[in-house]
């Protein structure tokens, strides 16, 4: 991969880029929204790139996905996950699609964390 290319991969993304939610055991963790993975991959590629889901499970209360970003002959895999959207009051599934589109976002952006987007999060432990 060209210089140029891995340079635009792994630019960190601005303070106001960054999102924080609440994880397990309580600690916060930044993330990036989805439309600015694209936006990265879309200007490090040209566009010229391609992810699907070549995999998908819905569990009792999680939908687990593995995604697939392909470019050119370099094929990246993650797998993804969201929790199942209840209705408050009679539990029952909102809309299983919206939580796998969901984890599909979550396994777009794995995968391209494989190819240095926002790796500048994974370092140090937040709390």
């Amino acid at each position: 991969m060209k210089q140029e290319t891995r340079t635009i991969l792994e630019t960190p993304f601005t303070p106001e880029m960054i999102k924080t939610r609440r994880g397990m055991w309580g600690k916060n963790l930044e993330y990036i929204e989805g439309h600015a993975v694209i936006h990265r991959l879309n200007e490090a590629f040209e566009s010229d790139w391609s992810f699907s889901l070549t995999e998908y499970r819905i569990m009792d209360e999680e939908v687990i996905v593995v995604g697939r970003l392909k470019v050119n002959d370099v094929v990246k895999e993650q797998f993804g996950s969201s929790n199942i959207t209840r209705d408050s009051q009679s539990r029952k599934a909102l809309c299983i699609g919206d939580d796998l589109k969901g984890a599909a976002t979550d396994a777009l952006k794995k995968c391209a964390s494989l190819f240095g987007v926002g790796l500048h999060l994974y370092g140090e432990q937040k709390t």
